[in-house]
């Protein structure tokens, strides 16, 4: 009994510490089983590849009928603002129709309705997938308010000349996309053809 007391006094604390290193990484394998049963993980390729089991999937459609291109996205390559009277990137693409009429491109909430004298009226819609859809140029009657959930093809507002930075252009809407906040060429996900 004496040899158990005294191996526990010189030796108790590196037992305790072995104990709790044990307890945690159970803990973690657990964690990780759990883990694994939300995701696929191809743990055979020397890179592992994970995937969500279930990702939610968008469909959209046109932010306005039958829409002209009348400035497309042109990414890091410049353009001529003739309003501006510069060069520079466009990373959105100005849309002309018929009627005015603006529409979300699919389901999201409205995150920020803004007004400035470059943006004019301008919308940000918040979409699963870490996309959001931004309608700029718009004019000061909007169909939504910050908090609304909105349904593809729902109404925002009309288009207008109210972006400063753009307003040679004449009524059009201004309209961006991003992806985890880097804004993307929207002709990725819509069917826009030039007209």
């Amino acid at each position: 009994m004496n040899k158990i007391k005294l191996f526990l006094k010189k030796y108790g604390y590196y037992c305790m510490i072995g104990l709790m290193v044990i307890a945690l990484g159970v803990t973690i394998g657990v964690a990780a089983g759990t883990e694994n049963t939300e995701m696929n993980i191809d743990s055979s390729a020397n890179n592992p590849v994970v995937s969500v089991v279930n990702p939610e999937v968008l469909s959209f459609c046109l932010p306005m009928e039958n829409p002209t291109i009348i400035k497309d996205y042109s990414g890091s390559e410049l353009m001529w603002n003739s309003t501006l009277a510069w060069w520079e990137a466009h990373e959105g693409m100005d849309l002309t129709s018929d009627n005015s009429l603006v529409f979300a491109i699919a389901d999201g909430e409205v995150m920020s309705i803004t007004e400035d004298s470059l943006d004019g009226t301008k919308v940000i819609i918040e979409h699963s997938n870490g996309l959001e859809s931004v309608y700029s140029s718009l004019n000061n009657e909007l169909k939504v308010k910050v908090g609304d959930k909105v349904k593809k093809g729902d109404e925002i507002g009309k288009a207008s000349d109210s972006a400063g930075s753009e307003n040679l252009t004449g009524s059009h809407l201004h309209f961006e996309l991003l992806e985890d906040g880097n804004k993307i060429d929207p002709n990725n996900y819509l069917e826009l053809q030039p007209k």
